[in-house]
């Protein structure tokens, strides 16, 4: 499938262009015309965050214009921009500065989740959803994730694995309780009550990433001893194919390799490597 390079934040949606020129580009919505848009990636906003940036436009104005595209009548879905949207709201403002693009559906995604991610909005699990849906709703391959998001696929990969954690877990993540490399090395583990031990124990304890790495390598010790053989092999799996490997190594030097995948797309791509 052919895809069309979108370019990197705002500098692709609005380009720098004279001063004059760039006033011209842009008009003022009235609030009540515009609606957030249903591929917006960030699903919560900072009640405090958004206080702030009330203050801030209610000292300076709102300093750059939030991006819509057309949805029927006279009606907007914002692209990006829905803090300042939501702060003008706030403040009772009735119309705001916006750009007018004429996006579609995948393009939208897209814009809003490079926007994001280049101001860091966007928690690991709403980057995972977001990935998630490009993947699945448009086809997109995990590599073609990655060129459009200037990241390896085997980074795409491992952000779509965030996925497979308990729910609890992931709302820990989603809500800054843990960090992503202690999300990682929860996941590294295969049993769920393993994972939710080490769990409870970074929540009472506050583990460094070291002592977290040993904990990891005591529990998958003691779950299924390896030699350093067996182990080397793993790890030059998991990164020749970007994916999450297990060999089992049974009597008699015989045993089983299982390689996970996350999608049909990723089995695909997987297949694609071994055949």
């Amino acid at each position: 499938m052919e895809r069309k390079v979108l370019g990197k934040g705002l500098e692709a949606l609005i380009p720098k262009r004279p001063q004059e020129q760039f006033k011209k580009e842009f008009t003022y919505l009235p609030l009540i015309k515009i609606r957030l848009g249903k591929y917006q990636p960030r699903q919560e906003l900072d009640p405090k965050e958004l206080e702030m940036l009330s203050q801030s436009i209610k000292e300076k104005g709102v300093i750059q214009p939030i991006v819509v595209r057309r949805r029927g009548e006279g009606e907007f879905e914002i692209v990006v921009g829905a803090r300042r949207y939501q702060a003008a709201k706030l403040l009772g403002i009735n119309e705001i500065p916006a750009v007018i693009k004429e996006l579609d559906d995948k393009d939208a995604l897209m814009f809003a989740i490079i926007e994001n991610l280049q101001r860091k909005d966007l928690n690991p699990i709403e980057e995972a959803l977001a990935f998630k849906r490009l993947i699945e709703e448009f086809g997109f391959t995990q590599e073609e994730v990655g060129n459009f998001l200037g990241k390896d696929k085997s980074s795409i990969a491992n952000t779509l694995r965030l996925l497979r954690l308990p729910q609890d877990i992931q709302d820990a993540l989603r809500k800054g309780i843990i960090a992503r490399t202690q999300a990682r090395a929860i996941l590294s583990l295969d049993k769920e009550k393993d994972q939710r031990e080490l769990f409870n124990k970074i929540l009472k304890e506050g583990l460094s990433v070291r002592e977290l790495e040993r904990r990891v390598r005591k529990v998958s010790k003691r779950s299924r001893p390896q030699d350093p053989f067996v182990s080397d092999m793993e790890d030059r799996f998991q990164k020749f194919l970007g994916t999450k490997v297990r060999i089992l190594n049974k009597r008699n030097n015989r045993g089983k390799i299982i390689i996970e995948y996350y999608s049909l797309e990723d089995l695909d791509r997987i297949a694609k490597k071994l055949l």
